[in-house]
């Protein structure tokens, strides 16, 4: 067994490119040797997470033995315990049909005389072999294994050459193409030069150290020898060991003044404060050592969003917190909505070693304070002027030249959410206020400046508060731009999911009623995220929070009503946002994804209630898992029910009209009509309560009552209605059969679920 190693140095990759490049090129190589029949001999999966920031490819494996290299310099892998070479196998070669090559008297013929001069073998070799379309002229040769080193020269290039790369670019002279220029490749099988060339250079053992801290050029011995050399190198190749070391540090550097730096102490990044912001440092830095700075106290003042922004944006640092303490002299500074704290430093990360004379440090701290004293200068001046005075300047910006100003958009903000707080039981004059003030930070320095556009509705929110607003008001101003949850034990516990609706809903419809529609990749004005934003906040089981279990919103009344010429692409819009929302996410808690043909039943029946939609998706996902061989058998009995009742007549069911219970026919539709009958109203009675899932299984009780019938009872039994006694019998079935239909059409369309077996 061997070990290699592949690194391709180049210029300074995109932090949010680097990573996923060196899975992608992990993959590739993984799929290619185990196509050649060449497996890594270690044990286990990769060792490497995927970060927060990176979607990941469920298609995409690497393989056992495989350490991912990436960094901003340079990707690659270490692959231990590959083979050192092939193993001989044996080929089996088809040539033209038995049917030509054999005679009547069983001698071959000239056509396989000519396969066999063709191919080198002697007559004697040949022989019967299966063909793709039937017996063929063949033989079977001795493939003799490659040594790896000739198999990775010829795969390892072919596996770069098929990487997706989001922007690639051309250098020099050359034809090449890659994220960013290659200027060297280290090709390590052991201690053997692996000779193969990756975008116009040739692979050695000569590698680069850190751009300051190392040398320009540095022999790697061996495979197994390179993370030790890099590291004295001041390169740290192997993203898993930077972030934990950055981690490591700024734990330290915060606990040293009594703080913490993540709300989300295991998983930093999940922050709801820095998420993602670490990644981002994993892959900027190649050997990353963490400092700490001091912010003077007077900033503190600051509200914690416009302070923590200024240096997540800004400055790439985070914010120190402490749990708040009566006590403490600092206990009066804005807190989060966590309970913590600020402290008068932050937390940054350089690229090296150390910084032994402070320079960096000082360095940071003088442009974090002149960031600081435009965002306090900003935000003091922008309080002095009341939201509702800024609204003459949204008059001058515009939101769309055929949709008027922000000013229009206020304006109808504003009737949307008093028209929808109704429906959500809160007030529509607080709704209508939030509503109107809610875009009056676009004309404020803090965010009109540039400097600061994330804060925008964040920013809104601060100044309603200091202003006095209704809290509830301030809050729905501060949340419109995202997706909020409602606030259970609040007094206005929906208000700002009203607000955001509101914000949401015009934009769709505004921007689909003039045409403008998202097609292919483009989506210039977001209307893909506000509708998945829509899909998000509607479809949330905290809707149900504070005893507001019986809220409707029926979606597709509410944009007919308002959108009627183009409320029918709307519709499919968000189901299809929908869609896509759904089949990446377990519904159901720790139950999985739902299938593809799941969301047929549920979104084939058209745009409702989001919430009731995803309560009967999250239903039938999870009644699937329990009864999986009953579900089956109801969705093949219910296909085969719709198939019959397409273009028949709709009539009342009349129980009177059924056959005599002696007969076997009579007793089929009796057994059928008692056993729909028994659960009926208790079923209807869980559906409205949207538990879908207790209703499903009372219902899935009538199973062996549906497999008599279609056994025993002949539906169709006048098919050219000559008969009216037979006429009257088959429709009388038919509408038997609809109203079992019809009560399992309240959750999904069943026939649109595929049984195991056909899937």
């Amino acid at each position: 067994m061997a070990d290699f190693l592949l690194e391709i140095g180049t210029e300074e990759i995109p932090a949010g490119m680097v990573w996923d490049l060196a899975v992608n090129l992990g993959h590739n190589v993984s799929e290619a040797l185990e196509k050649e029949g060449m497996t890594s001999a270690a044990d286990g999966p990769p060792r490497e997470p995927m970060f927060a920031f990176i979607p990941g490819n469920p298609a995409w494996r690497l393989m056992p033995g495989m350490t991912l290299l990436a960094a901003p310099r340079r990707i690659g892998f270490l692959l231990e315990g590959l083979p050192l070479r092939q193993s001989d196998r044996e080929e089996t070669v088809a040539g033209p049909p038995l049917s030509a090559a054999r005679d009547a008297s069983g001698a071959w013929t000239r056509a396989a005389e000519g396969f066999a001069r063709k191919q080198g073998v002697a007559m004697g070799d040949l022989k019967e072999v299966a063909g793709l379309k039937g017996p063929c002229v063949g033989f079977v040769r001795h493939v003799p294994g490659r040594s790896a080193a000739e198999v990775l020269a010829e795969v390892v290039p072919r596996a770069v050459d098929a990487l997706y790369l989001p922007k690639a670019m051309r250098w020099g002279e050359g034809t090449e193409v890659f994220v960013r220029p290659v200027r060297w490749v280290v090709a390590l099988l052991d201690d053997q030069v692996v000779r193969l060339t990756i975008k116009g250079i040739e692979a050695g053992r000569t590698s680069r150290g850190h751009r300051i801290h190392g040398t320009d050029r540095v022999e790697v011995p061996s495979a197994k020898a390179y993370f030790d050399v890099m590291r004295n190198q001041h390169v740290l190749s192997d993203p898993v060991e930077r972030k934990n070391k950055i981690r490591k540090e700024l734990d330290e550097l915060a606990a040293a003044v009594g703080g913490v730096w993540s709300v989300h102490r295991d998983n930093p990044s999940e922050s709801v404060l820095f998420g993602g912001l670490l990644e981002t440092l994993v892959f900027t830095c190649e050997h990353p050592t963490a400092f700490r700075g001091s912010i003077p106290e007077a900033f503190l003042s600051l509200p914690e969003p416009v302070l923590s922004t200024c240096l997540k944006e800004h400055q790439k640092s985070f914010a120190v917190y402490a749990t708040s303490d009566p006590n403490d002299p600092l206990a009066g500074v804005p807190q989060t909505e966590e309970g913590l704290a600020l402290r008068p430093f932050f937390l940054a990360v350089l690229d090296g070693p150390s910084d032994p004379t402070g320079l960096v440090r000082r360095g940071n701290e003088n442009v974090t304070v002149s960031r600081l004293k435009d965002a306090k200068f900003f935000y003091d001046q922008d309080k002095k002027v009341p939201l509702a005075e800024r609204l003459n300047d949204l008059k001058g910006i515009v939101y769309h030249p055929k949709l008027g100003t922000y000013y229009d958009k206020a304006l109808r903000m504003e009737v949307l959410a008093r028209e929808l707080a109704p429906t959500f039981q809160e007030d529509p004059d607080l709704a209508g206020r939030a509503a109107l003030l809610c875009k009056g930070d676009l004309a404020s320095l803090l965010v009109q400046e540039k400097e600061f556009t994330s804060l925008q509705g964040v920013a809104g929110g601060l100044y309603a508060q200091a202003q006095g607003e209704d809290p509830a008001v301030a809050r729905a101003i501060g949340e419109h731009y995202g997706e909020p949850l409602p606030q259970p034990g609040s007094a206005h516990p929906h208000l700002s999911v009203v607000v955001a609706l509101a914000d949401k809903l015009d934009t769709l419809v505004q921007f689909f009623s003039i045409g403008l529609a998202p097609t292919g990749s483009k989506d210039p004005f977001g209307l893909r995220r506000a509708a998945n934003q829509v899909v998000s906040m509607l479809g949330d089981p905290g809707l149900f929070a504070g005893g507001h279990s019986g809220l409707r919103f029926d979606l597709s009344a509410f944009l007919r009503s308002h959108a009627p010429d183009c409320a029918a692409s709307l519709e499919d819009f968000i189901l299809e946002r929908a869609r896509y929302s759904w089949e990446g996410k377990g519904v159901a808690e720790a139950k999985g994804a739902p299938s593809y043909d799941e969301l047929n039943a549920v979104l084939s029946q058209g745009l409702s209630d989001l919430l009731d939609m995803r309560a009967r998706l999250e239903a039938v996902h999870t009644v699937r898992r329990q009864y999986p061989e009953d579900f089956d058998h109801l969705a093949v009995a219910f296909k085969r029910a719709k198939n019959i009742l397409k273009g028949m007549p709709e009539v009342d069911l009349d129980p009177s009209l059924f056959l005599p219970p002696e007969e076997k026919e009579g007793a089929g539709e009796r057994a059928l009509h008692e056993a729909v009958e028994a659960v009926r109203q208790e079923a209807e009675e869980l559906f409205e309560q949207r538990r879908y899932a207790e209703g499903l299984q009372r219902l899935a009780t009538v199973r062996p009552a549906v497999d008599r019938f279609f056994d025993d009872v002949l539906v169709m039994c006048d098919p050219d209605g000559k008969d009216p006694a037979r006429t009257a019998l088959q429709n009388n079935r038919l509408a038997l059969l609809r109203g079992l239909v019809a009560l399992f059409d309240r959750v999904a369309d069943f026939s649109q679920i595929v049984p195991r077996e056909n899937r």
